[in-house]
């Protein structure tokens, strides 16, 4: 497994490679302390199977590399970590695709945790976070729209499709379809498929 480290901090960079060895042997880990690091770095190979991207980088005030990960199929294998989160692009990232928040703080337990549950195929941010993005989910629009592919499996959970029809409609593997039904309904806020259809049925204008 190769994974990429995307922080301005080397520090934070040593500590992720360290704890992700000395759980995983087999793992080769880059470091990138910049976005134009880590742009080259995605051109060479072998190609990152996860990257773990820090947001705020020095060289990118704007967050572009984070808006080009959005916008290609690397999102489908990002992680995001930060000390501290900003909720709006959480949630940008989870209507791209990307597979989950950890904090710099978290225990290295969690870290773990986490990212055992985003390789099952499951999304993961905290339960704390979790409980503000739903509330902010219902709060508030988003502002991003889901991607196309995402927003072909949420219409096929609507009408109540299992993960094996998605897979069979969709031309895709069952265990991505777990990975695609996650992320839809970490950015909704919800638990499973009833709530979601609940969600979406109340925010559907009377005609």
């Amino acid at each position: 497994m190769n994974i990429l480290i995307v922080d301005d901090h080397p520090l934070t960079c040593q500590g992720l490679a360290a704890l992700l060895r000395a759980t995983r042997p087999s793992v080769r880990v880059e470091s990138a302390y910049l976005a134009a690091q880590a742009r080259e770095a995605l051109q060479r190979l072998p190609a990152p199977d996860w990257i773990f991207l820090d947001i705020h980088l020095p060289d990118d005030p704007q967050h572009l590399l984070f808006q080009q990960l959005c916008d290609s199929r690397w999102i489908d294998h990002t992680v995001l970590i930060s000390a501290e989160p900003e909720h709006h692009l959480v949630r940008t990232a989870l209507a791209a695709g990307a597979r989950g928040f950890i904090p710099k703080t978290a225990d290295p337990e969690l870290v773990l945790d986490g990212f055992a549950q985003i390789l099952s195929g499951a999304f993961y941010v905290p339960p704390d976070m979790a409980a503000a993005l739903r509330r902010q989910s219902i709060a508030d629009t988003p502002q991003r729209r889901l991607s196309p592919r995402l927003q072909q499996v949420q219409a096929l959970l609507q009408r109540g499709a299992a993960n094996k029809v998605i897979a069979r409609e969709l031309g895709l593997s069952d265990h991505t379809v777990k990975e695609y039904v996650s992320s839809v309904l970490a950015y909704h806020g919800v638990a499973n498929r009833l709530e979601l259809v609940l969600r979406l049925g109340a925010e559907r204008p009377n005609g």
